[in-house]
């Protein structure tokens, strides 16, 4: 790297790192939904829910996976960190099925806030997020349809 290369990082930024954080972020929220969904398919009432759980913990991790991937490619593997899943207080299988329902809708927004600026520094990026952003509305389709069966007057 030459002395004009570093000093147009500094001047600029560093790429490399700008597409890593966030992406790492996304990841990181991405695996502990993951986690999350398969602990509350294993406290589902029935075993139709537990079902549901467990194809969309299994969606989420698949997506987590292609994402390290992606992150593996670009020269920045995530770190494995499990963080221990809670529940959130929650007792009863609503109330989960609405704190997942809450964190997809968190993941999604902050995927679809960083997008445009992850794809002006790497284009092809794009069909990557694109099937993220599919898989984070179908799982927000999921849940809310989980939650409805769940408690018919809960959802507006």
């Amino acid at each position: 790297m030459t002395w004009a290369d570093r000093l147009l990082r500094l001047a600029v930024g560093d790429p490399k790192r700008e597409i890593a954080e966030p992406l790492v972020g996304i990841y990181r929220r991405l695996a502990a939904q993951a986690e999350r969904l398969a602990a509350d398919a294993a406290q589902a009432p029935t075993a139709g829910a537990e079902q549901e759980l467990r194809a969309l913990a299994a969606d989420d991790a698949a997506a987590s996976a292609a994402l390290g991937q992606a992150l593996h490619e670009r020269g920045s593997p995530p770190a494995a960190s499990s963080a221990p899943v809670l529940n959130g207080a929650a007792r009863n299988h609503w109330a989960r099925l609405v704190a997942c329902l809450e964190t997809c809708r968190e993941t999604r927004a902050q995927l679809l806030r960083q997008s445009p600026r992850l794809l002006e520094l790497d284009p092809s990026l794009d069909g990557l997020l694109a099937s993220l952003l599919r898989g984070l509305d179908a799982e927000v389709l999921a849940l809310r349809s989980l939650i409805a069966r769940a408690d018919p007057q809960a959802l507006d």
